[in-house]
């Protein structure tokens, strides 16, 4: 998340202004939406939708993705960082509900991924300059004494404490930040939202991390998904209730003098960026999950991709490497139109025709 707290009431106002114009226009199939929040560009994109239905639904999202800015932004001033704050001090802080929520979910999903995915390393994130807004990254990277001595003091989520808003750790070097997982948390809200109006045939759009929802009988909605390496890969068709989350190189990234890219994904286990990785793309039911897991992935990399995907109970994902190979499963296959060929990294592997089961418990 990269949000300008700043200027989130005029981006409010703007999208209030913007929605009054959309529903003067009277009635089309599609009406859609754009907010700027979390650093990105939201789109919702809603069918057949009653304009007061719409109206109230957009001006509530647009009102909850303000304030979750507020509330999760990882380095500017917000209720993350005056916990993170707290956590350095050696204090317990007192937390906004939506916090404890994330926490809650971030700290199975963060076992079940062996540490892969864990929101307990934002010390690190800013170390490696990824704090920022501006990409590419050219500053100087950390020392090896530097992550050296972050390694032997390594955070982790789960030694996080909750005792109802208050939250506690024994370790200072506790830095929250949620980016790996704040999309699909705020996802899952919007989409609790358009149900709550009635809305029923919708498409969600976060900076490129989608969720749908599609009324019985229609035709599923076409995502295109990004290569890493320029243009479009292909689309997958996404069901009602489905969530498509992706994690790549090309958007955030260091880049040395030589040009040479580091992905902002860091992996905990070397406190360094994650390598092998170009793109990964999950799809399932839970957007927690499915962010969690893209972000899991791709620090796995091409070895532990299938032995993650099992981790996590994941039937549709694939991966691109920065080699040009493709790792996919056959559920995955089966939802897949690619516009080119990556190098096939061995057959589709067969993790069960399923996309929605979830870690093994």
């Amino acid at each position: 998340m990269h949000p300008a707290a700043s200027t989130s009431e005029l981006r409010f106002a703007l999208a209030l202004a913007a929605l009054a114009l959309l529903a003067a226009c009277g009635p089309s199939p599609d009406r859609v939406e754009q907010l700027h929040v979390f650093g990105t560009l939201a789109e919702l994109r809603l069918r057949d939708a009653p304009p007061g239905q719409a109206q109230a639904s957009l001006a509530e999202i647009a009102a909850l993705l303000n304030q979750r800015e507020r509330e999760w932004h990882a380095w500017q001033d917000s209720d993350l960082t005056r916990i993170n704050a707290a956590f350095a001090r050696g204090e317990a802080v007192e937390a906004p509900d939506s916090v404890v929520a994330l926490l809650r979910r971030s700290q199975p999903l963060s076992e079940a991924s062996d540490g892969l995915f864990d929101p307990a390393i934002g010390g690190l994130v800013g170390a490696w300059g990824f704090h920022t807004s501006s990409f590419p990254i050219m500053t100087p990277v950390p020392s090896d004494s530097q992550l050296q001595a972050w390694r032997e003091q390594r955070p982790r989520i789960t030694e996080v404490r909750v005792d109802g808003r208050m939250l506690s750790t024994p370790n200072p070097r506790t830095q929250l930040d949620f980016d790996a997982v704040a999309e699909g948390a705020a996802a899952e809200e919007v989409l609790a939202i358009l149900r709550r109006h009635g809305i029923r045939h919708a498409l969600v759009n976060l900076g490129g991390d989608v969720v749908a929802l599609a009324p019985a009988g229609a035709a599923p909605w076409q995502v295109s998904l990004r290569d890493p390496f320029g243009g479009v890969l292909g689309s997958v068709a996404l069901g009602d209730a489905e969530a498509l989350f992706t994690s790549g190189n090309y958007n955030k990234f260091r880049q040395s003098a030589a040009g040479a890219r580091q992905p902002h994904i860091l992996d905990p286990r070397t406190a360094r960026p994650a390598r092998g990785t170009a793109a990964v793309v999950v799809l399932h039911a839970d957007p927690v999950l499915a962010d969690a897991a893209a972000s899991a992935l791709f620090v796995a990399g091409p070895s532990g991709f299938e032995a993650m995907a099992r981790r996590l109970g994941l039937g549709c994902a694939l991966m691109v490497t920065d080699e040009n190979e493709l790792l996919v499963t056959m559920a995955m296959k089966a939802r897949l139109t690619l516009l080119r060929d990556p190098v096939p990294l061995g057959p589709p592997l067969d993790l069960g025709p399923a996309c929605v089961a979830g870690p093994a418990r």
